[in-house]
């Protein structure tokens, strides 16, 4: 569903004859992505279909203004025939599995967005391929980008993928959610799992993660206006496992449509510990 914490450098070059051919019959040029910080890394490519790439060009074409487009703002361009892409809607949640037809085409190694038609289930992504829908929103692209940049779901995973993250099969740890076998621990427990977190720099006391009961008893909760830990929703689909953010609030990983990036998620995304 997401990777590591990496910077991803794209690249995008305009197409001279297309803007030729464009200006010879009276359409419009193409929006184009601007203010890009390309560089030496291997790009991710957007692949659009050959028929309906203006929609999303020009939703992407305010992406540098985005919080996240410091960590991901650089992209090639393919277009591609529907037939190229064979697309089911599997699982709980009806999200989008797409299949290339013909591999030999396609880096399978290098990450890519695929936009394909909407309503076609919803979106989804693993570690090199993410699924949108041509009518996304920037805030829906950005929810899917922040996978790759190391954050999870703050809803309800659907059972299929809480199973393999909440249990903890997948190839790295979070960078915004941490997740626990139980909500009372004992002191010398709590202190691990505070050594552990992501964002302990900005827990200044063990203490603050939890409520005392007893002599020997904690259970896991912090202040509303602390940062420490806060239950989500991620991990209910999965008996006996319990999922906790950083922050009170509600926040984009949570709903899509929330446009407010915390200042301490792009910290931990750009110096992820």
């Amino acid at each position: 569903m997401f990777t590591s914490v990496m910077a991803l450098v794209l690249s995008h070059a305009s197409n001279a004859s297309n803007l030729h051919e464009a200006a010879a019959y009276g359409i419009a040029p193409l929006p184009s992505l601007q203010n890009q910080q390309c560089g030496v890394v291997e790009p991710v490519t957007l692949y659009l279909p050959q028929t309906q790439k203006r929609q999303v060009l020009e939703q992407l074409s305010q992406w540098h203004q985005h919080p996240l487009a410091q960590f991901v703002n650089c992209f090639s361009i393919q277009t591609y025939h529907a037939a190229q892409l064979q697309c089911d809607i599997v699982g709980t949640r009806a999200r989008m599995d797409c299949r290339w037809q013909q591999t030999q085409t396609i880096d399978m190694n290098q990450r890519r967005i695929v936009f394909v038609r909407a309503g076609d289930g919803i979106a989804s992504s693993t570690a090199n391929q993410i699924i949108l829908p041509i009518n996304a929103s920037l805030s829906l692209f950005a929810h899917e980008i922040g996978h790759w940049l190391g954050l999870a779901d703050e809803y309800a995973m659907a059972p299929e993928l809480a199973e393999g993250f909440c249990v903890g099969r997948y190839n790295h740890a979070s960078v915004n959610v941490v997740v626990t076998d139980n909500t009372v621990m004992s002191g010398r427990e709590l202190k691990q799992l505070w050594r552990r977190l992501p964002w302990r720099h900005a827990v200044a006391d063990w203490r603050q993660l939890a409520t005392q009961i007893n002599d020997e008893q904690w259970r896991l909760g912090s202040a509303a206006e602390s940062v420490g830990l806060h239950p989500v929703a991620t991990c209910n689909a999965v008996a006996g496992k319990f999922a906790w953010r950083p922050l009170i609030a509600m926040t984009p990983m949570q709903y899509h449509d929330i446009n407010e990036w915390p200042e301490l998620y792009l910290e931990l995304i750009a110096h992820p510990r």
